[in-house]
């Protein structure tokens, strides 16, 4: 796999990816003065190997070293990374103040500080100086590091940990959570060497140290390549073009939609379904969550609103007018299809004269369907709706995990092949977004906990709204539908009279009375069937009772959630915790739909 990321169209849009890679490694005592000079010269080595990499996939400015800054490994890594040009974030145990007491003697204090001043984020956790509260602190501290990295350096003696958060037990979470891992023997007995499961073919299962699938640092190409490099499949590139283009205000020609569910009485019809709504509208929406702790988070908001608000803004945009053209393509095909039919019937009144008309208008009517699904097929109206909506979802969930270092950058088990537009588009935002620099006190988690709550209660008030007025169409729906073949019922029923009649007639005298009449039951008992059938279709095609059911569920779990957090204690790991469960809710929530949906695109009525 080679070759560079896309080039931008629209550089609020599309950037090019840089690499985020964190540290762990054992501390001076551990280390020795020959591990020291051995880990300074790998990690030397190991950092200007990624360099060269990451030249080869991505024109980006620089790579990001993301470390707890301790002294020993972190500390080396630092100054190589430095030394280098890279970037450094750092990510603080306790608050700056408290953390020095780590550092004994003048130059290693001297060090921390001048990392510190070098840094362009702190984020300072907030981390308690107790036996316990110092091992949680450090544990916190290593997955902050592991939630911002795409690639982890481990210096590891090879010894099991000796406490929560040690080298031994982040590289372990590491490697279970697919991140690759660049391990570096600290006794320098064995070659530095890639582990990651990702090098399998096979998703083998939990990943383990000791099973996790080896490769050498020449691997490294190819690794950065995976996790760079955008897919390169044309339908996904392609998505990848549109998000580039410039968000623009545009007319809607696709009312069928919004005209039945005016017709049904399940609301009015709104300015929305004519014209795109102005993206300052969306972005104003999509900043609920992450407005509190703006002023809290250095330049973090800034970047918020200059990266993630109108990358949101135009997937939201791009996936709502695809899910109108998609909804209203459906049913105007099965409305026309009903159409011709009632076409076809009124040729057997209407005078001769008006057959030619009669067959021009259903011939027009069945080209228009034609054409209708042709476009909608070539043009991917349903995949666009389902994937651009799930990009936007993910941007969503991103704004508020970001805020506490939780980049969201893996999805699955990852590996050398395409890891798929919609997660590499993810991924390639949360690296330019990186770490907030904040201090993560009870005022800022306090911010977070009120974004999260914003955000929950206006997703539990759409989905109930919505659930509401998906219920009430399909119901309308199905009532009208049952109306029309009880009807249908009626006029057969009705026809068999009529034909007694006119044979009793006939035997009286009355030859041919009634013919209208019996024409007339006859358009009728076609006629209301096909309307019916349309309306079937319709409902079938649009899942409303689906949608409201799922709708009711997930506000249910979304109000449950919401008076969790209310009740819970302001600590960063349950805070974690519930950002994670509101983007599970949000994200299973499209994967309903995607399953629904997928298999059935827009289509000929049948």
């Amino acid at each position: 796999m080679t070759g560079r990321p896309l080039p931008p169209h629209g550089a609020e849009i599309i950037a090019d990816s840089r690499l985020t890679v964190g540290v762990t490694g054992h501390r001076p005592e551990r280390l020795g003065a020959d591990g020291m000079a051995q880990a300074r010269d790998e990690l030397a080595h190991v950092l200007g190997a990624l360099t060269g990499a990451m030249k080869d996939v991505s024109a980006a400015p620089r790579p990001r070293l993301v470390s707890a800054l301790a002294a020993g490994t972190d500390g080396i890594a630092a100054d190589a990374a430095l030394a280098l040009g890279w970037a450094l974030d750092a990510i603080l145990p306790f608050p700056r103040g408290e953390y020095e007491a780590d550092f004994t003697g003048a130059e290693a204090l001297a060090g921390f500080r001048a990392h510190l001043a070098a840094a362009d984020a702190v984020l300072e956790l907030p981390g308690e100086r107790s036996p316990a509260g110092a091992a949680i602190a450090y544990e916190r501290a290593g997955r902050v590091v592991l939630a911002q990295s795409d690639i982890l350096i481990a210096v590891w003696d090879g010894d099991p940990a000796r406490g929560k958060g040690g080298t031994a037990q982040i590289m372990a979470e590491a490697v279970a959570q697919h991140i690759p891992v660049i391990h570096i023997d600290a006794h320098g007995k064995s070659a530095t060497e890639i582990l990651w499961s990702g090098l399998d073919s096979h998703d083998l299962g939990h990943a383990a140290v000791e099973a996790v699938a080896r490769a050498p640092l020449t691997m490294l190409p190819a690794v950065a390549t995976a996790l760079l490099c955008p897919p390169r499949s044309p339908g996904e590139r392609a998505m990848l073009q549109e998000l580039g283009q410039p968000l623009k205000r545009r007319a809607y020609a696709a009312f069928a939609y919004p005209l039945l569910l005016a017709a049904a009485g399940v609301r009015g019809l709104r300015r929305v379904d004519f014209r795109a709504a102005p993206p300052e509208q969306s972005e104003a929406g999509f900043l609920l969550a992450c407005e509190r702790t703006a002023e809290r988070s250095g330049g973090f908001g800034a970047r918020v609103r200059a990266l993630l608000a109108p990358r949101y803004a135009r997937a939201d945009a791009i996936a709502s007018y695809t899910a109108l053209l998609f909804r209203s393509g459906f049913v105007a095909n099965f409305t026309l299809a009903a159409l011709a039919v009632l076409l076809a019937l009124l040729a057997l009144v209407l005078p001769a004269a008006a057959k030619p008309v009669l067959t021009i208008a259903e011939a027009l009517i069945i080209a228009t369907i034609l054409i209708l699904t042709r476009t909608g097929k070539r043009a991917r109206w349903h995949e666009r709706w389902l994937d651009f909506r799930q990009l936007a979802e993910r941007l969503r969930c991103l704004a508020l995990s970001a805020q506490i270092g939780d980049l969201n950058l893996r999805e699955g088990r990852g590996g050398l092949a395409d890891p798929g537009w919609i997660h590499w588009y993810a991924r390639a935002t949360g690296r330019e977004l990186g770490l907030p620099s904040a201090i993560a006190d009870k005022a800022y988690l306090g911010c977070v906990r009120d974004g999260l709550a914003d955000l929950l209660d206006d997703q539990i008030a759409y989905h109930r709204a919505n659930a509401k007025r998906m219920h009430k169409l399909d119901d309308r729906l199905h009532r009208l539908g049952t109306l029309l073949f009880a009807l249908t019922a009626l006029a057969c029923v009705g026809i068999l009279m009529f034909e007694a009649a006119v044979h009793l007639a006939h035997l009286g005298g009355l030859d041919g009375a009634g013919k209208p009449l019996a024409i007339g039951a006859t358009i009728v008992s076609a006629a209301l069937p096909a309307i019916g059938a349309a309306l079937y279709g319709i409902r079938m095609q649009g899942d409303f009772s689906g949608v409201a059911a799922r709708g009711e569920s997930l506000a249910g779990e979304m109000a449950a959630l919401r008076e969790a957090l209310c009740a819970d204690r302001l600590d960063f790991e349950v805070l974690t915790r519930r950002i994670r469960r509101a983007a599970d809710l949000m994200t299973s929530d499209l994967a309903h739909w995607r399953l629904a949906y997928r298999g059935r695109p827009l289509s000929l009525p049948g």
